[in-house]
């Protein structure tokens, strides 16, 4: 290597070629432009004196100098995390500050944190939050969340022996309609046979509440399916038959109505995660703190 004074903002724009396999991968993970990951790259091969990458067509591979500067660049990326993890925690209650990201799921940061945001912030006045909603799990390890809520089922897959988790309750789920459908029905007509059902598309079919739906309606056809709790709620409040949702979405909905199961709805247990660095964060503890009043309020433990 000709020179050692790197900038860690090349370092950043390698290691998310490295980890992407591209230029335009690594450019949206950073919200960046291909452009800009190529110019970073080059100047980082430049004060080197190496080729970390091969270009190729199907992206961008490293070469060996780019795998052994690969384990170097993440060992420090995670000495600077734990830094960064750490940076707060001399910080008393009561000036407690700064941004705090929250991962969540969708319904769950839609239909339940974001309505109780006001109150947390007029707890924490001198705090920023940061709602970030998605299917997969963020990476704690890597800062792209503080703190997340995850269901059961994804805490054992990632089974990251660097988070602390805390049971914060169940999520039930329940079977809805609109209550215009409902009442157009004949005084003997069973809902669960005379009206369409909307599903959860298949990429959701190994979920315990997918299942039992299927189950119940001996695998009828849906009307119509979707990928998100969100497009089951709109499809439902438009009229399109029964699908299942949260109760805590469902219920405070005055346009549905909760029909009879014919046998119990499975649950999913919710956990509050974040990394082992983050336990004295008054940052994290705050955000913990709150959730845990709020959860215990609306879900069963």
């Amino acid at each position: 290597m000709k020179n050692t004074d790197l900038d860690w903002n090349d370092l950043k724009y390698f290691l998310a070629v490295a980890r992407e396999g591209g230029l335009s991968a690594a450019a949206l993970k950073l919200g960046s432009s291909a452009s800009t990951v190529s110019r970073h790259i080059s100047a980082l091969e430049n004060r080197l004196g190496v080729k970390l990458f091969l270009r190729q067509q199907i992206g961008y591979l490293l070469t060996d100098q780019g795998v052994s500067i690969l384990a170097r660049v993440t060992e420090v990326e995670n000495a600077m995390f734990t830094v960064e993890r750490n940076s707060d925690q001399l910080q008393s209650i009561d000036q407690v500050s700064g941004l705090i990201r929250l991962a969540a799921a969708e319904s769950l940061a839609s239909y339940l944190i974001m309505p109780h945001m006001p109150e947390f912030l007029t707890l924490y006045p001198k705090m920023q939050v940061e709602l970030l909603v998605g299917a997969l799990p963020a990476n704690l390890a890597r800062r792209e969340a503080d703190v997340a809520l995850r269901y059961g089922d994804s805490i054992v897959v990632d089974n990251n022996q660097d988070y602390i988790t805390h049971f914060v309750g169940y999520v039930h789920f329940a079977p809805y309609c609109l209550k215009s459908l409902l009442a157009d029905l004949g005084p003997n007509q069973d809902p669960w046979q005379a009206l369409p059902i909307i599903e959860l598309s298949d990429c959701w079919a190994y979920l315990p509440m997918v299942k039992w739906l299927k189950q119940i309606t001996q695998n009828r056809a849906p009307l119509i399916k979707g990928n998100t709790l969100h497009t089951q709620y709109v499809a439902v409040r438009c009229g399109l038959g029964i699908t299942l949702l949260p109760e805590y979405v469902g219920d405070i909905d005055e346009t549905l109505v909760k029909l009879d199961a014919p046998s119990v709805v499975p649950s999913r247990e919710l956990w509050l995660v974040y990394h082992r660095d983050l336990k004295a964060s008054q940052r994290v503890l705050a955000m913990k703190n709150f959730l845990t009043k709020l959860l215990a309020q609306v879900l069963d433990s």
